[in-house]
């Protein structure tokens, strides 16, 4: 099925057009580059965040916290026999992933480093902290914090992280609710925010029930409002073209142009519409 989506996306927060008040802005075909490059590289850092939690929230609530330490302790061993599990107390794990090299793999995707989970059961709902030391997909690096409130089919998800990656190191939090979509593993609908910080300065994202695959950077429906370090804005539309590819279309330059994106993060620039 084909998806389409508006979405706003950062410009290039170094190369501002400067027009009379009450224009537009237009962005230059540079700028539309680099804001799908961050959009980009941001969300490969999203995405591996995201990959971790579909491991470490995979229970259910019937058994309070021993038992969902069970549940998830039983599933990493079973699905992720090349990791290294140790339960401290009676409500926390350490899930050690290993090095790149070890080639420790869930669903298509290759994951290093340790992450230690505490689980809380707070009424109806489940508070996972997940803190993250060097985990990375051989894409991206994190380091921080993330807690998750776990609700029936929807969880509210906060991080505070520092990321590196290749096109430089940057820092990013964020406050998101993510619904199912479908089965486990299918997708997620996402709602709420995400800021980074680095070399090209400062960018906030209002994201408004974007569809996405953990293994994807760019959503595959849905729409952004992002503004970026000099305060301009970029609206992109998201279209399914394969498996591995998401079609991009870029608003807010003197014309629309037309990106693709793999899940691996290649960028094809395909020109003006």
């Amino acid at each position: 099925m084909t998806h389409t989506t508006r979405v706003l996306v950062p410009s290039l927060a170094a190369l501002a057009i400067a027009l009379p008040a009450c224009e537009f802005d237009s962005a230059s075909a540079a700028e539309i580059r680099m804001a799908v490059d961050e959009v980009v590289v941001s969300g490969q850092a999203a995405s591996l965040e995201d990959g971790v939690v579909e491991i470490t929230t995979d229970f259910t609530l019937a058994d309070g916290v021993q038992g969902i330490v069970e549940q998830i302790r039983g599933f990493v061993e079973s699905q992720i026999p090349c990791s290294t599990i140790e339960v401290q107390g009676d409500h926390t794990l350490v899930i050690d992933f290993g090095a790149l090299e070890d080639s420790c793999e869930f669903r298509g995707r290759t994951f290093a480093g340790i992450v230690t989970v505490s689980y809380e059961v707070v009424g109806d709902e489940v508070v996972v902290t997940h803190d993250y030391a060097g985990i990375t997909d051989g894409r991206a690096t994190l380091d921080g914090r993330a807690v998750v409130t776990w609700r029936d089919r929807s969880r509210h998800v906060v991080t505070d992280f520092e990321v590196e990656a290749p096109r430089g190191d940057f820092s990013s939090d964020s406050d998101r609710t993510q619904t199912l979509l479908g089965e486990r593993g299918d997708g997620i609908v996402v709602v709420g925010e995400r800021n980074w910080h680095g070399p090209r300065g400062d960018w906030h994202l209002e994201i408004e029930d974007v569809e996405m695959r953990a293994i994807d950077p760019v959503p595959q429906d849905g729409s952004y409002v992002l503004t970026t370090a000099n305060g301009s804005e970029i609206t992109m539309t998201f279209e399914r073209i394969d498996d591995d590819t998401i079609e991009v279309v870029v608003s807010g330059g003197r014309r629309d142009r037309v990106f693709r994106v793999t899940s691996a993060g290649e960028v094809d620039d395909r020109g003006d519409v």
